[in-house]
């Protein structure tokens, strides 16, 4: 069985992009070292570098990522170097056609002249031709390396797994879009968001967090996205909602938290035990939330919680 230890990310910076996707302000022709920082001792905490037998991936990550990234690729909002939008079909298949369901490779830590931490693969042709498979598809800049340090119960080895997670692909919040007031179907939809909010506010007058009840600061926070929502009925059913302080929408939409049926709080791995315990968050704890939002709530666990991936580490031995 597997334990988290704790959770880590880093932004995928342009300089450790390939070369096609690097941006046209860039110099460089492309390198394989991921920057981190310039916190030696943190990361030698949580990388532990000398006691860690390999990072791990899933090919599901892969093509979970691209499908995100469909849009960014179609519409790009950065100038790459190359067009990226005639790549998306080759990579996709290309990804499709990985030969194993899982990914293992090394890193070792380095330096340059500025003293900056990066973290680089280690020598051997399957080690680079596994993490080639991730470096091919991840966009610089709008891209996270998500990380979960974890042990093997059985023999108290320690691993790392690794995901890329897009990070420009939050929803545009329908209640503070702002809507021209001569458009008639502007108006009735803006007109409904209202209606939906103060129904809303009636059912959950506070933020089940901070029990802030200053609905000046509470956003009124769809469970099931707007934009994934298949009727008017869904998109402004009061049931379909949160109210929440700001810090804890940003966590809701992103993944990092959300709830059972009966209001207990799920925190998702991916969370650092820093941010955490800053923000007082507990697996379990007890939330006071609205009656029947049941369906809603579990279509946030299923397609928005960021879970820790149920795999055995012998899946990674067989396939390498």
């Amino acid at each position: 069985m597997i334990k988290r230890i704790d959770a880590f990310d880093i932004n995928f910076v342009d300089s450790a992009a390939r070369k096609e996707f690097k941006l046209d302000f860039s110099t460089g022709t492309g390198e394989s070292r991921i920057y981190v920082g310039k916190d030696e001792k943190r990361y030698d905490d949580f990388f532990e570098f000398d006691n860690i037998e390999y990072f791990v991936t899933e090919k599901k990550d892969l093509k979970k990522y691209l499908k995100d990234a469909y849009n960014e690729f179609m519409f790009p909002s950065q100038p790459y170097k190359e067009n990226v939008t005639e790549m998306y079909d080759k990579l996709l298949k290309e990804t499709n056609e990985i030969p194993r369901k899982n990914l293992k490779y090394s890193f070792r830590k380095t330096f340059d002249n500025q003293n900056r931490y990066y973290i680089v693969l280690k020598p051997g042709s399957e080690n680079k031709q596994n993490y080639k498979y991730i470096r091919n598809i991840v966009l610089p800049r709008i891209t996270k390396f998500c990380f979960i340090k974890f042990v093997d119960d059985e023999t108290n080895k320690k691993y790392i797994y690794m995901r890329p997670i897009l990070f420009n692909n939050l929803r545009i919040k329908e209640e503070i879009e702002e809507v021209p007031t001569i458009n008639y179907n502007s108006q009735t939809k803006r007109l409904k968001q209202s209606a939906y909010r103060e129904r809303l506010l009636e059912n959950m007058p506070f933020c089940p967090f901070t029990l802030v009840a200053d609905d000046r600061i509470l956003v009124a926070c769809h469970i099931k996205p707007f934009s994934k929502c298949e009727s008017d009925e869904e998109k402004y059913d009061s049931k379909n909602g949160i109210t929440m302080t700001p810090t804890y929408h940003t966590l809701f939409d992103l993944g990092y938290i959300s709830f059972e049926d009966d209001g207990r709080l799920l925190v998702s791995p991916f969370l650092s035990n820093i941010t955490k315990n800053r923000l007082n968050l507990k697996d379990g704890d007890k939330k006071r939330l609205q009656t029947g939002s049941a369906k809603y709530l579990k279509y946030h666990r299923d397609n928005i919680f960021c879970k820790m991936p149920i795999f055995s580490l012998d899946d990674f031995a067989d396939d390498n």
